[in-house]
């Protein structure tokens, strides 16, 4: 857009207790460049680049936003660095958004009948949870590619996931599945994805010891003990073999 287009701003006189307006840089840098760099843009600059929005999104187990690589740094300084280079270059920065969030809490309950006072912990067990959250995501053509082949890379793997919201903090989740969608009246190039989550429910093992007995009623409950490697023997003379000699001996010497 040519910098004629748009709209002219009204020349407000510097009177007391009358606010100047804040003008977009193009058209502050055209008109008057010592505005530019007036107390009313670096205000409204800092303040979009200050401000801090509640924090929603899936998050790894080291702290890292799922797509934030992607979509850029939040950071308050390099918040204000992309802000002031956009209003140069007109380029706009990766922007990713959570728009939507679904929590889902089941628990199967047994439908047999049940004797009066008898509805005990057994009968009602709990089920993984299963979060879904809605990203939207709007870059160029090379940052949805991108964005896009790290949901997919983390769907695949086995990494954990933490959904966090401003109430509360999910830990321990997997990626089930994901979908995504465009639509031309929500603008071509936005990306909205819908990522299903499940709990994963993590015990410690237990492993049991067995003691030794040392004076046991029984000797035969006396468990095997590991006495180290044996040394191959000579097998003994079975008894048949050996009643079969003793009587051939006998028979020999009576003739």
């Amino acid at each position: 857009m040519a910098l004629s287009t748009f709209i002219p701003y009204p020349n407000v006189p510097a009177y007391p207790g009358v606010p100047q307006l804040v003008r977009p840089i193009q058209v502050a840098i055209a008109e008057e460049p010592i505005l530019a760099i007036g107390l009313g843009t670096v205000e409204n600059l800092l303040g979009s680049a200050f401000q801090q929005a509640p924090r929603w999104g899936i998050f790894d187990l080291e702290g890292e936003q799922l797509g934030l690589t992607i979509a850029g740094s939040t950071t308050a300084l390099q918040s204000l660095g992309n802000t002031l280079l956009d209003q140069l270059t007109g380029n706009s920065t990766p922007v990713l958004s959570t728009i939507g969030f679904d929590f889902l809490k089941e628990m199967k309950v047994s439908d047999f009948p049940v004797e009066q006072g008898g509805f005990a912990s057994y009968n009602k067990v709990e089920m993984p949870a299963n979060p879904t959250v809605m990203l939207a995501f709007a870059g160029s053509e090379s940052d949805r590619t991108a964005f896009l082949a790290a949901i997919d890379a983390a769907t695949k793997s086995t990494g954990l996931y933490n959904v966090v919201t401003p109430e509360v903090i999910y830990i321990g989740y997997t990626i089930e599945r994901y979908r995504y969608s465009r639509r031309a009246t929500k603008g071509a190039t936005l990306l909205l994805v819908e990522i299903a989550l499940k709990e994963v429910r993590q015990v410690s093992p237990a492993f049991a010891t067995v003691s030794q007995i040392v004076n046991p009623q029984n000797t035969s409950a006396t468990p095997q003990v590991n006495s180290g490697m044996t040394q191959p023997q000579a097998t003994d003379q079975s008894t048949l073999l050996s009643i079969t000699n003793k009587l051939t001996a006998l028979l020999g010497s009576t003739n």
